[in-house]
């Protein structure tokens, strides 16, 4: 999934509502899980904790799995995938 594929302005102000609904289509569409980093990236923010929270909403909620997943270096980070239809 490339940046731009949704056609995300900078964001100056958007409502709470409208950042769920997009980050729910991203998941949803995503043919990959996604990092919290890659999924703020296609929303074009950063990754704050406000966001992470945001995300963290949908696993609550039980419409998103979250996994570990261990990268080349190492490092390890958590990846999301939609589960609910």
């Amino acid at each position: 999934m490339k940046k731009g594929c949704f056609d995300v302005a900078k964001q100056a102000h958007r409502a709470r509502s409208e950042t769920y609904a997009m980050i729910a289509r991203i998941l949803k569409v995503a043919e990959r899980p996604l990092s919290r980093a890659e999924i703020a990236h296609l929303l074009n923010r950063k990754k704050t904790p406000h966001l992470v929270a945001m995300i963290d909403d949908f696993v609550i909620e039980g419409l998103v799995e979250r996994s570990v997943k261990t990268y080349p270096n190492g490092v390890q980070g958590y990846v999301y995938r939609w589960i609910s239809d």
